[in-house]
């Protein structure tokens, strides 16, 4: 008897197990600080098999039916070992390479890590997490001779796999739109929601992975005495000037030209503008406006080009001015 019952309870048990509902997975809410980090490679670059790193902090706020999503792109951490390679004096470059925060450096991403400000960027999104998240359109320009520069950010897919993508355009009515976009595709999520996986696409060149990671609530930097100058200074050496000198279009034609004397006046202009576009596309990665830093941009196409043309310096002379300093804003 005492079996028969306890043979019951144990087919009780086992259907009311069967019949339960399988736990469901936690809900992935953005809300809060993520650090975000990018492994990827560059097809239009130099070195197309080279392994680049990026990363950046994101700020997601629930405000009514609204959710604010802040950026900043400069990253600070307390213990900056194995970030970057020291140039000497106070020059550093950002180390090739897929590199990985050290368990100290996790530590301090769990506690909450540091920003610049220079660079942030704040949009408000409408939408729902069912229907996705988009931010507003750009306001047309006032003029057609005007160019204006415009980003729409998005995310999809909520709350299971989120896509996080970025449009952004330069144009204006007489002048060809040059658009592009960054795409963050999650593939995976962890169990407590607290970390995604996923794909890195850039324009279709810059391709790779990236890791999202929760994490403490992050502060405005506590200084570190600098000026403007040496700040722009730095970001040249580590961020913009490396391979300037490769993208130009027309190098292929010089490296013909033996006499700098027999370089018509338009392939000069044309070195100059494709040297001066390359310098503003990169600036706008870096969070910065082209506008802001006209002069210093014109200046230094001017420079690479005399480099180039008149004193018949090579891409690889050029990249290692700018890596040891002698060519700089």
């Amino acid at each position: 008897m005492r079996l028969r019952r306890a043979l019951a309870l144990l087919c009780g048990c086992a259907a009311a197990w069967l019949a339960a509902p399988a736990a469901a997975a936690p809900a992935l809410d953005l809300s809060g600080t993520w650090y975000v980090l990018v492994h990827y490679t560059d097809s239009e670059s130099p070195h197309p098999e080279r392994v680049h790193w990026d990363d950046r902090l994101w700020v997601f706020r629930r405000q009514g039916d609204a959710l604010e999503w802040k950026e900043y792109p400069i990253v600070v951490f307390d213990d900056e070992g194995g970030r970057f390679e020291q140039l000497g004096g106070n020059r550093a470059a950002r180390v090739l390479g897929p590199w990985e925060p050290s368990p100290a450096q996790q530590a301090e991403i769990a506690r909450g890590l540091q920003f610049n400000t220079r660079g942030s960027k704040t949009k408000t999104l409408r939408g729902s997490d069912t229907a996705g998240w988009r931010s507003g359109a750009p306001q047309a320009a006032p003029s057609a001779s005007i160019l204006t520069y415009s980003e729409i950010w998005s995310i999809e897919g909520l709350p299971a796999r989120p896509v996080f993508e970025r449009d952004d355009s330069l144009g204006g009515g007489r002048a060809e739109s040059l658009e592009g976009r960054t795409q963050y595709r999650t593939e995976e999520v962890s169990p407590d929601g607290n970390e995604l996986r996923g794909s890195f696409d850039r324009d279709g060149t810059r391709r790779g992975t990236f890791r999202m990671v929760r994490s403490g609530t992050a502060e405005g930097v506590r200084g570190s005495g600098k000026t403007n100058e040496q700040r722009l200074r730095e970001m040249f050496i580590s961020q913009i000037g490396p391979g300037l000198a490769s993208e130009a279009d027309v190098r292929q034609e010089l490296a013909a030209i033996k006499d700098p004397s027999e370089v018509p006046d338009e392939v000069r202009e044309q070195v100059r503008r494709s040297l001066r576009e390359e310098i503003e596309r990169r600036v706008r990665e870096q969070g910065e406006s082209p506008q802001a830093l006209a002069p210093q941009i014109d200046a230094l196409a001017r420079r690479i080009e005399h480099l180039m043309i008149d004193e018949r310096r090579s891409p690889e002379e050029i990249d290692r001015m700018v890596r040891e300093g002698r060519l700089a804003p």
